[in-house]
């Protein structure tokens, strides 16, 4: 039963990591790429790491908790590090491949930003 439920969670987390890659590919837009890079990647790579953690508790016969130590830290850090990666590509003013349905910084673009990034 251990194995079925390690092999669903490698693959589900292989899968996701793989989309997200394909994001990154596929995306045309900088904003776009930061978040196909962020939100499959963490999700994919916490499910691996939880199946790590499941197997090798049911094979060394303890508790192994290493892995889910690593999976609360990449959910306090990557959404962070994404955020300020859009962050500093709106402010060094990188265009979208679209224009904003709304910018609520609007009032700031003129205070903070530089020539346009291409």
């Amino acid at each position: 039963m251990i194995e079925i439920l390690t092999s669903f969670l490698v693959v589900a987390g292989a899968m996701l990591v793989c989309a997200g890659s394909f994001g990154v590919a596929r995306f045309k837009d900088y904003f776009e790429r930061v978040h196909a890079a962020g939100l499959p990647a963490t999700l994919g790579l916490s499910l691996l790491l939880i199946a790590s953690s499941i197997h090798l508790s049911a094979h060394l016969g303890e508790l192994f908790l290493k892995p889910i130590v690593v999976v609360a830290i990449l959910f306090l850090t990557v959404p962070l590090g994404t955020e300020m990666l859009a962050r500093a590509g709106y402010i060094t003013n990188v265009k979208p491949a679209h224009e904003y349905a709304r910018d609520d910084a609007e009032e700031q673009r003129e205070l903070e930003h530089k020539e346009p990034v291409e």
